[in-house]
């Protein structure tokens, strides 16, 4: 069997279940490219080995291609978990590992877990059926800027609906888009296609570290996010939300509540309670 678990956000989204999953299996391979988990996936990783589990942290060519197919044909025969930060099959390629799978008669299960995309619509205290597309701000390449972003941008605020605008990262290359960045980016595209679909008054929410201890949420006009430099100095997870022109009243009267006080995530599990659990799960 072939397992897809996905690990939450964080330590405090980690599903039971899951864990017993993991523990079950004979080989586990953690995907250490597609985003991040808090505290760390090292974490989760260390425990592990210390319960004597074969575990590897893969880089996006342990996961793609001939390593792929090795993955796959040692699940003929064995458990093989594969575990993703966030959920296994939003915002990555793992759907082609499945298809690898399937075709080569492997049995394969799926876990979903919190993703970034859930998270941050429930944080954002806008409704879920007012948003549209959804799109990746990336930095540009040799001079290119990919304008598709900003196109759907202006198609979702056509039809009156929200926007969820994931950042680009690397973490093989310690590379996270910060959202002055991703909004400059935005503004040059607009400028140069002679449009008016972001205005400087606009307003957008920003969110970081989501799900940890160290969440953060902004809803602040475009003009100010361009001043916010040194607050996004972290190498850390962006998510931007740019709101539809017209915002729905329980929606507008939630983020005006929201601009004066802050939705925290309070952490209640810690490293000693998932070695107690992991510790528990690998007994029985």
């Amino acid at each position: 069997m072939l397992r897809l678990i996905g690990l939450g956000l964080s330590i405090d989204t980690l599903h039971l279940g899951s864990l017993k999953r993991i523990l079950s299996c004979d080989e586990i391979v953690v995907d250490g490219y597609t985003s991040v988990w808090f505290p760390s996936i090292h974490l989760l990783t260390s425990l592990l080995i210390q319960l004597g589990k074969k575990v590897v942290i893969a880089s996006r060519n342990n996961l793609e291609g001939g390593a792929a197919k090795s993955l796959i044909n040692k699940a003929l025969d064995k458990e093989v978990c594969i575990l993703v930060a966030g959920d296994p099959l939003i915002a990555t390629t793992h759907s082609s590992i499945i298809t690898e799978a399937l075709t080569s008669h492997v049995e394969v299960e799926v876990m979903p877990a919190t993703s970034v995309y859930n998270a941050a619509i429930s944080l954002s205290c806008l409704q879920v059926y007012r948003f549209g597309k959804v799109a990746t701000v990336v930095s540009p390449k040799n001079g290119i800027i990919y304008e598709y972003p900003f196109n759907v941008i202006k198609m979702n605020r056509s039809q009156n609906l929200h926007t969820l605008l994931l950042l680009e990262i690397d973490i093989e290359k310690n590379y996270y888009m910060k959202p002055h960045e991703a909004i400059g980016v935005l503004l040059r595209i607009q400028e140069r296609l002679a449009e008016n679909v972001i205005s400087l008054k606009d307003i957008v929410i920003i969110l970081s570290d989501m799900m940890s201890c160290k969440q953060r949420i902004w809803i602040v006009p475009v003009e100010e996010v361009l001043k916010m430099q040194s607050e996004f100095q972290r190498n850390i997870l962006y998510t931007v939300i740019i709101p539809s022109k017209d915002l729905h009243p329980v929606e507008e009267e939630c983020l005006n509540l929201m601009k004066k006080s802050r939705i925290n995530h309070q952490c209640m599990v810690c490293e000693e309670d998932l070695k107690k659990v992991l510790q528990i799960f690998s007994t029985q």
